[in-house]
Order: C-alpha cells, then structure tokens, then sequence
C-alpha cells in the first residue's frame, strides 16, 4: 500500500513539472521618473515657464528586456504609443524632448525597448505622474505551448529615483 502511495504522489508530481510552462523568459519592465543632470537641463527648453530651475524637470524612463529561452516561437511586446503625451493630460503642455529605441527582431533571441522623456514636473506629486499613467498598459505576450500574456500598469511600476 505504501508504495502505490509513494508511486501515486511521484506520478502527479511529474504531471504537474510537464504541464507547467518552465520557458518563461527573463522579462524585465521598469519604469522611473529621476532628476535631470546638469547637461539633460541644458536641453530642456524653457520657455514659456516662469523662472524654470533644474528641480522643475523630471525624466521618464521605461526599459523592457525580454531574452526568450529557445522554445519561445512567437513574441509580441505592446508598448502604448503617445507615452510622452500622457504626461500632458493633467493640466498643460509638460512635455519638453525625448526620444527612444527598440531592437525586436523575429530572427534573435531577445528584444530591448527604451523610451525617455523629459517633463517639466513642477506642482506634481509622485501621486500625480503614477495617477496620469494608469491607464498606460504594456503587453507582453509569448507562445510556448500556450500563448502567455503579461501586463503592466505604468502608473502601478512607477519607480521614482
């Protein structure tokens, strides 16, 4: 009897390491907002602010990294166009510059997107700027034996530096 036992639980265990998905991929979503350095400020145009100081600006920053492992067939990764326009739905034009990349071939075996931007952040809580991105949403999906979806929330992964 105790060997159907042992037999039994050595079976289900077994089952349950076949059916669960053990290719995740090493997937990384960050997103901080830091002070600008002297030389990002100096980029920053400041007109039409009232006497703009280094303190009233801040940089977004969003970085996905997603390194599939080999039986990963398929990948999408979503990230919402117009991010830097998001910044500008809380009272007034706070964008100032910013641009970004992406590295996504279907042929390799990773992918690398970054989008920055400065804003000018004077008057905002962390409160405020996580509120203005909560309905910003990145998608990450992938297919290995099933088709696999994450999302993230901007406003929820928020890091401030």
């Amino acid at each position: 009897m105790r060997k159907r036992v042992y037999i039994f639980f050595a079976f289900m265990l077994l089952s349950i390491v076949a059916c669960t998905n053990i290719h995740d991929p090493n997937l990384s979503v960050e997103v901080h907002i830091s002070e600008l350095s002297k030389k990002e400020f100096r980029m920053v145009g400041t007109k039409g602010f009232d006497h703009p100081t280094i303190n009233d600006f801040r940089k977004f920053t969003l970085d996905v990294k997603m390194d599939p492992t080999d039986e990963i067939t398929a990948r999408t990764i979503h990230i919402p166009n117009g991010l830097e326009r998001v910044i500008n739905t809380i009272d007034r034009e706070r964008y100032s510059y910013g641009g970004g990349f992406e590295q996504d071939n279907k042929g390799e075996n990773f992918a690398k997107y970054r989008q920055e931007f400065v804003f000018y952040s004077k008057g905002l809580s962390e409160s405020d700027i996580k509120k203005a991105f909560d309905s910003a949403v990145i998608r990450v999906s992938w297919v290995d034996r099933k088709t696999v979806t994450k999302e993230f929330v901007i406003g929820d992964i928020i890091q401030f530096n």
